[in-house]
């Protein structure tokens, strides 16, 4: 029994030395490149580029800034690009007593951009970044000048999220546990696997890993806020779905046809139905990370929605 018990130990320091080693590998290959802005719970990295405009990128679940790199590039030789991350995403920190919720992570977002003095703002959210771009255009209606969603997560899942569906774990203590152990280790066998079926059916680009930011979600500080960000994604979608309607500002839906992570239909749909005026848009043969594998149909996508609004203006 006592040897069965040393085994164990050992079992789980090697476990914890793993992802102990693994993050500091992740962390000298990986530093803040933008500026860092306190708000109430947290703090907000950000990047900047260009000129005109003021236009947000809002990345989704275990993602960050520099998954926008192209796309950000892209667009600013238009407006001034504002490159995020999320609240305990990327190099983005939320204290620990801070909720996951999208009204928490609209309410970081927007103190952020009254800190940063930017007044109005075009939003572009990918997956659950798209959710809580919603939120935000529900919650200050006159900051938000257009919402750009692409693959978003719009209404409460009615299944799993492909290989993102693991993250659900709604006891802390369990999360905890499994984030210090044998979250680093399984991510670390089957990351190209998971990231080959959230890209499918198009191919990972080689430069995601490291100019795409792809690897810092292999950190165990990724998969611990990713999982509080999953459990709080359905009370928040189901709390604000019922709110699209009040949003005034052009909004437009993007999908990936062969979206395997989220229902392109079901989450188009959640959207449409509220506002009548929404454009939505199917790209063929692509799937959830078209902001990556289609740097230039989203942009033109993004500032078609944001014409619109100068349009009314």
């Amino acid at each position: 029994m006592l040897i069965v018990l040393l085994v164990i130990i050992c079992i789980f320091v090697a476990l914890i030395w793993f992802t102990t080693k693994m993050d500091s590998n992740i962390e000298s290959a990986f530093k803040p490149s933008g500026k860092l802005t306190p708000v109430e719970g947290g703090i907000i990295h950000w990047q900047k580029q260009g000129s005109g405009p003021s236009l947000v990128l809002i990345h989704g679940l275990l993602g960050n800034s520099n998954n926008f790199n192209e796309l950000a590039k892209t667009l600013a030789s238009r407006y001034t690009v504002y490159s995020i991350d999320r609240p305990g995403s990327g190099f983005s920190s939320r204290y620990k007593n801070t909720s996951a919720s999208f009204e928490q992570q609209s309410k970081m977002l927007l103190e952020w951009m009254s800190k940063e003095e930017i007044n109005k703002a075009a939003l572009v959210g990918h997956s659950m970044g798209g959710g809580i771009a919603l939120r935000m255009a529900i919650d200050a209606p006159e900051k938000i000048r257009s919402v750009s969603l692409l693959c978003p997560l719009t209404t409460p899942l009615k299944s799993g999220a492909g290989p993102l569906s693991i993250l659900y774990i709604p006891n802390e203590f369990v999360r905890s546990s499994v984030t210090k152990t044998i979250a680093s280790p399984l991510r670390a066998k089957l990351g190209r696997k998971q990231a080959a079926q959230i890209f499918h059916p198009e191919p990972v680009p080689a430069s995601f890993s490291v100019k795409g930011g792809g690897l810092l979600a292999l950190h165990s500080r990724s998969f611990y806020e990713g999982s509080r960000d999953t459990v709080s994604a359905q009370g928040s979608l189901f709390r604000q779905k019922e709110r699209y309607s009040e949003i005034q500002c052009p909004v437009g839906v993007l999908y990936g046809e062969k979206d395997t992570i989220l229902n392109p239909s079901e989450h188009i749909e959640a959207v449409a139905q509220a506002i009548d005026s929404a454009t939505q848009k199917v790209i063929p043969n692509t799937g959830h990370m078209i902001p990556v594998t289609q740097v230039q149909a989203c942009a033109d996508f993004i500032i078609d929605i944001d014409c619109k609004a100068n349009s009314t203006d």
